[in-house]
């Protein structure tokens, strides 16, 4: 009977700190919280209804996530990248994945390919199904595949890193919700027709096009750029 009570609570408790950390991250993601507001423990608890552990450790999943930072004597807030910040990251993840097509282009095998064109039409199901958090992870695997294809595990890794960051940017910025149609769709087919003709340059170009459209197309308008002077 104990053993079952203490299940029970644990039960309880870790479906608490899922629905504050699915509500808190909808609010960020559809900017009802803004970025670098400060994620206060008691006034989120109070208004979810529930106590102040299941929001303590939903933030603390939201810092591993890196889409909050805590700042000592403030607390946990909601990230705030600059402009500066998104486009120099953009900027090496473009270096990066134009060096890993290139090398995979070279190497390339057909069952990879296979694997590439199957991660395209999942990653077109589930953006119809508007499932955010699957995008991303489709998304992700599509560009590691190519980046596992170039046979660089140190290139691989980095390139990781970069997608990581950026995913941040994403979940940000991206206007995921008010696309009719995923853009990145034809974008991706078209690295993969590149790579399957073994095509270094015409790969490279593909993937620059498409990085550069993904950055054109986050809502960054509000970012203040780093120059800017009011008088």
């Amino acid at each position: 009977m104990k053993t079952l009570l203490v299940k029970n609570m644990k039960k309880r408790k870790q479906n608490a700190e899922e629905l504050v950390y699915l509500k808190l991250k909808q609010a960020i993601v559809k900017r009802y919280i803004k970025q670098g507001s400060k994620l206060v423990e008691d006034a989120i608890a109070r208004q979810i209804g529930v106590s102040r552990t299941p929001v303590r450790a939903a933030i603390k999943r939201l810092e591993m996530e890196g889409l909050a930072n805590f700042i000592p004597n403030k607390g946990a807030v909601v990230v705030k990248p600059s402009l500066k910040e998104i486009e120099q990251t953009f900027a090496v993840r473009t270096h990066m994945e134009k060096m890993g097509v290139e090398l995979a282009a070279t190497v390339i095998s057909k069952p990879q390919i296979d694997e590439l064109l199957n991660l395209a039409d999942d990653e077109e199901k589930v953006f119809d199904a508007r499932n955010l958090d699957d995008y991303y992870v489709v998304n992700t695997a599509f560009h590691l595949k190519i980046a596992e294809a170039s046979g660089n595990k140190v290139l691989y890794h980095y390139i990781e890193q970069l997608l990581e960051r950026t995913k941040i940017y994403l979940i940000l910025f991206d206007p995921f919700f008010k696309f009719v149609i995923n853009p990145s769709a034809s974008e991706h087919r078209a690295i993969v027709r590149a790579l399957a003709t073994h095509d270094s340059k015409k790969a490279r170009r593909a993937i620059e096009k498409h990085l550069k459209s993904v950055l054109v197309e986050m809502e960054t308008k509000e970012l203040i750029p780093e120059d800017y002077i009011a008088l």
